[in-house]
């Protein structure tokens, strides 16, 4: 079962209540904007004692207003590590919320149909991030596991400086040990096809020996300047 926010139905507090006590997530879609959710989820942690999970710029200005609720901002899920009964505000990526409920970290909060954002460091340095998101239908069944596999982006990199280690995961896998990373796109033309191409260079080393890794993919013709 899943929850999907209708307010002709229910209030955002009643739904937030009930599924809470049924441990679902309540999608919402990219219209349903400034009508209370984060007010709602605010008075449901502070009356439940729950950790939120905000995306990370909207986290610091939250606990300055709030400096009772443990307001976490999110960076890769590794902040969660230990909890358990967290609720999340919309602004997280959407495979980032589906894998940390699958883990038990999250009981219920707002997933968005359509994420996409660029995050920031404490010091409110911008991060360069790219996103290629699938969105789910109204029809797909989001209770699937599934549904991570094939909506989640086929590519994320998070680069928090020029001369920074890039943060990137491929189909929802966080890839370490990375080695090298290419990613170019073109557009197309009336006398040109676009392209789309993709290189990932890793250390796999599941046995402690030595063995590197590469994932390329490539659409239509590369092309350099």
């Amino acid at each position: 079962m899943s929850f999907e926010l209708n307010l002709a139905h229910m209030s955002i507090s009643d739904l937030l209540e009930k599924a809470a006590e049924k441990k679902e997530l309540i999608y919402i879609q990219p219209e349903q904007k400034k009508i209370g959710k984060t007010s709602a989820l605010i008075q449901f942690a502070r009356e439940n004692h729950c950790p939120i999970l905000m995306n990370e710029i909207a986290a610091l200005d939250y606990q300055r207003i709030h400096p009772d609720l443990n307001i976490i901002g999110y960076v890769d899920g590794s902040e969660l590590d230990g909890l358990n009964n967290v609720i999340c505000d919309e602004g997280i990526p959407f495979d980032a919320v589906k894998r940390l409920y699958r883990l038990g970290h999250i009981i219920t909060g707002f997933i968005s149909k359509e994420t996409l954002y660029v995050k920031a460091d404490t010091e409110n340095k911008p991060r360069k991030e790219l996103q290629f998101l699938s969105i789910p239908s109204d029809d797909c069944d989001t209770d699937s596991e599934s549904l991570d596999s094939k909506n989640s982006p086929l590519l994320q990199i998070e680069l928090e400086d020029i001369d920074s280690i890039p943060h990137v995961f491929y189909k929802g896998e966080r890839i370490t040990e990375r080695i090298a990373i290419d990613f170019e796109w073109r557009t197309g033309g009336a006398d040109k096809v676009g392209s789309t191409y993709i290189r990932i260079k890793h250390g796999n080393d599941p046995d402690k020996a030595l063995a590197v890794e590469t994932k390329e993919l490539a659409v239509g013709e590369r092309a350099y300047e």
